[in-house]
């Protein structure tokens, strides 16, 4: 599994028997889901998927609620502006 620190809207503790909590936030409060983190867990769902040494899985969320509030911000990547954004900063943090 890739280190627990790479994951920004995620803290994620696993118990010696494998049980991996994976608690959702935004700034240590309840998750405000964008484009950003709908990216993030998708590589993160991926990557828990991988890790034989997880045998449960429990998703939460951190302060009063799971997520009670979308951002729009990072959904442009389905447009050309934003696809072009999105690659020219892939290309950046791979160099």
């Amino acid at each position: 599994m890739a280190t627990f620190e790479n994951y920004k809207n995620a803290k994620m503790t696993r118990s010696a028997d494998g049980i991996l909590e994976v608690a959702f936030h935004t700034n240590g409060g309840k998750l405000v889901f964008n484009g950003h983190t709908h990216e993030q867990f998708t590589d993160m769902f991926h990557q828990i998927g991988e890790d034989y040494d997880n045998s449960v899985v429990i998703l939460t969320g951190s302060g009063d609620a799971f997520s009670d509030a979308i951002d729009p911000e990072g959904f442009d990547f389905f447009t050309p502006h934003g696809y072009d954004k999105k690659s020219s900063a892939k290309a950046a943090r791979s160099s």
